[in-house]
């Protein structure tokens, strides 16, 4: 097996991972968490049930179930944009990250299946303001997305001209 395929298959158990990470702590989340029970991680940080119905951030929160499904269409989209991506990037690197958020999008697909919206459970906050919630697949898209493009301002700093 070449170097090349190594990653490539690396890259794709990443993705699983992060998809059966993202599943585990969310049923676990759900198995054990009432909605609307609130335990204190840290001064910081709680764990507390929600679900996002919209997309990133609760935005465009579909009052249909057409609309809700149009958001389930366009992820689907985007996953499938984003392995024709993951196939075109030119470094493991970027393979890797690329993987991740693929995983991520897929965990929250998953969510809008199985439980109509996204699990989320992870509440970060300052005295009386709240970050919006998320859950672990967020926590990857989110990072997977700022490394691609810091690697790729890396690999390209014309770009930044």
């Amino acid at each position: 097996m070449t170097s090349l395929r190594r990653a490539h298959l690396f890259s794709i158990l990443l993705g699983i991972f992060v998809v059966v990470f993202d599943q585990a702590t969310k049923w676990s989340v759900l198995a054990f968490l009432e909605r609307g029970t609130v335990i204190s991680v840290c001064k910081y940080a709680n764990i507390v049930l929600t679900y996002n119905l919209g997309t990133s951030f609760g935005l465009l929160t579909p009052g249909t179930e057409v609309q809700r499904c149009m958001i389930i269409a366009v992820s689907i989209i985007l996953v499938a944009f984003l392995v024709y991506v993951f196939c075109k990037l030119p470094t493991i690197i970027e393979k890797v990250f690329c993987s991740l958020l693929i995983g991520g999008a897929i965990g929250n697909i998953i969510d809008r299946f199985v439980h109509g919206g996204v699990v989320d459970f992870i509440d970060v906050h300052y005295e009386d303001w709240h970050w919006p919630a998320f859950n672990i697949a967020d926590s990857f898209i989110t990072t997977s997305a700022v490394m691609l493009l810091i690697v790729s301002l890396i690999r390209n700093p014309r770009s930044l001209r």
